[in-house]
């Protein structure tokens, strides 16, 4: 599983550290899920890893979230390092 998708605002994100939780919707990165949790991390953070959230608090991509995403390059210090590209589903191509 390597899939996109939205953590709802105000809602727990459990880390080993506590709770990083953000106060607005952000992307996520899932890469693995139990019965009561999606696994992962931010999109865009600090490199917390294996930050589990509730299903119940994390909802699929909208398509014009889709859109926004596609083509997006990440940087690293203003420097562009790649693309990305997601299906209507969030899962990465």
């Amino acid at each position: 599983m390597n899939r996109i998708m939205m953590a709802k605002g105000g809602t727990p994100a459990l880390h080993l550290l506590g709770d990083i939780g953000r106060d607005v919707d952000d992307y996520i990165r899932v890469h693995d899920e139990d019965e009561e949790f999606y696994i992962g991390n931010f999109e865009e953070g600090l490199g917390f890893i294996d930050v589990k959230y509730k299903k119940s608090d994390v909802r699929s991509l909208t398509k014009e979230e889709v859109d926004d995403l596609n083509g997006k390059w990440y940087t690293i210090n203003g420097h562009p390092m790649s693309q990305i590209y997601v299906d209507d589903e969030g899962n990465l191509v």
